[in-house]
């Protein structure tokens, strides 16, 4: 298991969490010493051509600035100036990033999005914009320059296919070369452009929307309203009124009925716990999983895991809260102390040794899960 990083170029991640996170940009000179690239240019190209992998292009030149949606067959040459290709969630399919994101750690998981990688000619960038997510810019190929400053003016250009900063005033400039790490809190301007070949890595943290967590808790909320009796057949009473003046008049007491009804729920209650966690464990659009078992019988899977270990897919996202467990949007409330400690162990480790997984196999609702776990894809063998 990769242990979460404890200092950053010789600051404490809990001084930067304290002083940095969320607030101010900090520039880490050699964050990661000797840096190795995680891969190549021709993995990068391969990444890129991959149908199941969320790539871009994006062009500049005097006609102005074009984005394409890959796959794409071939990329330009590197002889071409100013283009820039992303591509989304390499964590997903490149082992070496994976155990990057890992590293981040000291992070709620509940933060952690994804790592894209920027790979980009000379002059090659996306134009000054503004993320509206924390993240960390790690150099891993050649020299990026960035330029950055407080976002004092949110107009963008119009006409262009990307949101680029219209009046974007840099306060700040630096480059960085491999190993070098730039954290920008979200909506702080910035603009890099390559000099040279360059690569970087994008370490993103998403943040819910207010829109988006209340609609799914509402759409919960909905679902619980149509298949609760008691909820159908309570009517709104009002004992003891008096006489009204104004007979037209929506009386308070009606106007609260459902307003007080909100005032039940709460961060413990089920309701709100289990659409907040499957949100933020809801896989994007092009993330699928694939059962490798359906040829086996359940004691075959079962010594597998035993005998190898487990460990969630690269592309899993487990979270808990107490007792109750949300993995890839879906929630699951073991009702065993030792399958909760068991299961958090899984979901804080992200996997079990052979001896740690032949002990939690022995657990009959244990085992029940994970067995769940591996036909959705969820769950691979450690080794």
């Amino acid at each position: 298991m990769i242990k979460p990083l404890t200092h950053i170029a010789g600051v404490s991640v809990e001084q930067f969490m304290k002083e940095d996170w969320h607030t101010k940009p900090r520039l880490f000179r050699q964050a990661f010493p000797n840096f190795e690239p995680l891969c190549d240019f021709d993995t990068i190209a391969e990444m890129a051509s991959d149908e199941d992998i969320e790539s871009r292009l994006i062009q500049h030149s005097k006609k102005g600035w074009t984005l394409e949606q890959g796959p794409f067959e071939e990329l330009p040459g590197m002889n071409k100036k100013a283009w820039t290709v992303l591509v989304q969630g390499i964590d997903h399919h490149l082992p070496e990033a994976y155990d990057l994101l890992q590293l981040f750690r000291f992070i709620p998981d509940a933060r952690l999005d994804d790592v894209m990688l920027s790979l980009a000619s000379d002059g090659g960038g996306v134009g000054p914009h503004y993320d509206s997510y924390d993240v960390f810019l790690l150099q891993m190929h050649g020299k990026r320059r960035w330029k950055i400053g407080p976002l004092l003016n949110m107009d963008l250009e119009k006409d262009v296919p990307l949101k680029i900063l219209k009046n974007f005033e840099a306060t700040e400039e630096f480059v960085l070369e491999p190993g070098d790490m730039l954290y920008l809190p979200p909506n702080y301007g910035h603009d890099g452009v390559a000099e040279g070949t360059c690569s970087t890595l994008s370490i993103g943290f998403r943040a819910p929307t207010q829109a988006e967590v209340l609609a799914g808790i509402l759409r919960d909320l909905a679902d619980q309203v149509e298949s609760s009796p008691e909820m159908q057949n309570t009517l709104f009473s009002d004992p003891g009124r008096g006489t009204q003046t104004n007979p037209a008049e929506l009386p308070d007491d009606l106007l609260n009925f459902g307003v007080n009804l909100f005032r039940q729920y709460t961060s413990k209650s089920p309701e709100v716990l289990r659409s907040t966690g499957c949100l933020l464990t809801e896989p994007k659009p092009h993330v699928y999983f694939v059962n490798n078992t359906e040829d086996q019988e359940l004691h075959e899977i079962i010594g597998v895991l035993a005998e190898r270990g487990v460990a969630l897919s690269m592309k899993t996202k487990m979270l808990f809260k107490d007792n109750v467990f949300f993995i890839n949007g879906e929630s699951v409330n073991p009702t065993d102390d030792l399958t909760v400690k068991q299961l958090q162990m899984l979901a804080n480790q992200r996997e079990m040794d052979p001896s740690d997984a032949t002990m939690a196999l022995e657990n009959p609702e244990f085992q029940y899960f994970l067995l769940g776990f591996v036909k959705a894809g969820w769950v691979e063998t450690l080794m």
